[in-house]
């Protein structure tokens, strides 16, 4: 499998890149705004005040999409990925920037020119061009981080399963939890089939999602899917009853110790 396809997808470097970049921008693209901003123009004028503003909005939009992603990363992207949630992400992050354009266009017209100016057309304008210019962006600054999570959905979606000459295909939808029992690894799916695997745990934790699986403890890894109950106990700790019950056995009872507590719960959260 791909190393990158088993990393986590992060955001490595993020704010200084994008940083960077808006900088740059910001000074090449307020010298082309008006003529006498234009560097060989024998009037020529440094934009310093709209290379700020342009800096600052261009700041924000990228503060805004960067946190819009990761909650449709999520709560959205870690399921499906189609045109559906991904104009949705698109349109509810240009409407996040819409909501801070407008008091900021007035606010900077403020300061620079020392009134409020109620120009309707001015406003049409720059905002429509800050939303096309924010499109383009988006589209490439997330591009490899979605094309990465649709990698995980389609290539990941089933698990081949090989036991004594036997093939077996688990779609990932089917799975409840996985879990380790005498060193063998079983599947149990959610209508109570129990599959055994040549698996190890850590190479089935490899093959699944990890945006949709949590590796509870050694023993275990589970799906949302197949928690019935979630419990506080002695030492910080969390007691998880799954779903569903393993045959005529009772339902399978697992801690997870307080320094995945946290983790475990932010995951779970996501996912409700």
């Amino acid at each position: 499998m791909p190393l990158f396809l088993k990393q986590k997808i992060n955001f490595e470097n993020y704010w200084i890149k994008n940083g960077f970049f808006i900088i740059v921008f910001s000074i090449v693209i307020n010298h082309f705004t008006a003529p006498e901003n234009f560097p060989f123009n024998r009037n020529y004028q440094f934009p310093l005040i709209p290379i700020i503003a342009s800096i600052i909005g261009g700041s924000v939009a990228i503060i805004i999409a960067y946190f819009n992603f990761k909650y449709f990363k999520s709560k959205y992207f870690s399921e499906k990925i189609n045109s559906k949630t991904l104009l949705l992400f698109l349109f509810s992050t240009l409407g996040y920037v819409t909501i801070f354009y407008i008091p900021f266009y007035y606010v900077s017209n403020f300061l620079v020119n020392g009134k409020v100016d109620y120009n309707f057309y001015y406003l049409l304008n720059g905002l429509l061009v800050s939303l096309l210019i924010d499109t383009v962006l988006i589209s490439l600054l997330f591009s490899s981080d979605i094309y990465k999570l649709h990698k995980l959905n389609s290539i990941q979606g089933i698990l081949k399963v090989q036991q004594s000459g036997k093939i077996t295909l688990v779609k990932h939808s089917e799975i409840a939890f996985m879990y380790s029992e005498n060193k063998i690894v079983y599947i149990v799916k959610t209508d109570g089939t129990l599959i055994m695997t040549d698996f190890t745990l850590n190479e089935i934790e490899n093959k699944v999602n990890e945006q949709s699986f949590f590796r509870t403890n050694r023993q275990t890894i589970i799906h949302p899917r197949s928690i019935e109950q979630i419990q506080s106990i002695e030492n910080g700790k969390l007691s998880v009853l799954l779903k569903p019950a393993i045959s005529n056995e009772e339902s399978l009872q697992i801690n997870i110790s307080r320094y995945k507590k946290q983790a475990f719960m932010n995951w779970f959260q996501n996912k409700t």
